[in-house]
């Protein structure tokens, strides 16, 4: 797996496609906005740039910015 020219390729494209949607789906009801889903795309991304393929390493990072106070909120 790798990029060319800042693309992903394919299979690379499957791994971050799942981990976004891991960490989606992982979001209290109430926090599943455009603008955190575009917050958990943007770190994803920022991570895989930097050659992380791992989808439960990606998930973990983007998940990691969120504020503990939301996961309290949600429970």
């Amino acid at each position: 797996m790798s990029t060319v020219q800042g693309a992903f390729d394919p299979e690379t494209l499957d791994v971050l496609k799942s981990a976004f949607d891991d960490a989606c789906l992982a979001l209290p009801a109430g926090q599943q906005t455009a603008g955190m889903r575009a917050k958990l795309a943007e770190r994803i991304l920022r991570k895989a740039s930097q050659g992380e393929r791992d989808p439960l390493r990606l998930r973990a990072y983007a998940l990691e910015a969120l504020s503990p106070t939301m996961w309290q909120e949600a429970g």
